[in-house]
């Protein structure tokens, strides 16, 4: 069972198109077990059995749907839903692409009796919260839950090297790709089984094409991307410790 899920999270892992479906996962995590608990005589048993069957639920379709779209160009080879995925529109000033699907997003999803009570209860505390603007709670109920949820995957998979490479970056800007293999180079040498299998390009290409954090320009010097930036922002935000990193 558990090399079963590590498999699926491998699969959807880094594919930021999904980061959105993905939020949705925090979402039920972090606040459908504040939600539930508004339910009178509910025990905290029930509250997270509920919790971890959806999650589950929503963790198996997105691999799915993942699989079902990848294709080599990595582009949807359907018209099935692309949610608005977290961008760099906002960080950079642009104005953003939205190619949502309200209405297939909707009609593929799963449906459980829980959705009628956490939408219940999203509505109880978006009039306790906010009694004249509820659109102004929701999106920014989602919007901070997306960002937090990218940012947490982001810090849960990215490797203690890479991280202090990013760090390395954003204090003194421009670097050429040589100064990058170093510090590969000395993480192979602290843990040689967390890279037996991993090489530097694949370690590079996590960072530059899946997790968009760094830029690599043809005279080969690298750059930390704005969303790198944020994403440092984020961490220092949360207080979290790149030593407590196991590689």
């Amino acid at each position: 069972m558990w090399n079963w899920l590590v498999r699926q999270y491998n699969d959807i892992r880094g594919n930021l198109k999904w980061a959105l479906l993905l939020g949705l996962w925090y979402v039920i995590i972090h606040y459908g077990r504040q939600m539930l608990q508004l339910i009178p005589h509910i025990s905290q048993w029930m509250v997270w059995t509920i919790v971890i069957i959806v999650s589950l639920v929503v963790f198996v379709w997105v691999a799915k749907a993942n699989k079902q779209m990848q294709q080599p160009s990595m582009q949807p080879t359907n018209n099935l839903a692309v949610a608005p995925m977290p961008t760099l529109s906002g960080l950079l000033g642009q104005a953003p692409q939205i190619t949502f699907d309200a209405g297939q997003f909707f009609r593929v999803a799963y449906f459980s009796p829980v959705t009628a009570e956490i939408e219940n209860n999203i509505k109880i505390v978006a009039e306790t919260s906010n009694p004249g603007d509820h659109e102004a709670f929701y999106a920014r109920f989602i919007g901070v839950g997306v960002v937090a949820y990218t940012y947490d995957t982001l810090w849960l998979i990215i490797y203690k090297s890479q991280l202090l490479w990013l760090y390395e970056l954003n204090r003194k800007g421009l670097l050429p790709i040589a100064e990058a293999k170093k510090f590969y180079d000395q993480a192979v040498i602290d843990f040689p089984k967390a890279y037996a299998n991993y090489s530097f390009d694949q370690w590079m290409g996590y960072l530059k094409d899946n997790a968009q954090l760094l830029i690599k320009y043809p005279s080969e010097m690298l750059e930390i991307t704005h969303k790198g930036k944020d994403f440092l922002k984020y961490l220092a935000h949360r207080g979290c410790d790149v030593n407590v990193k196991a590689n």
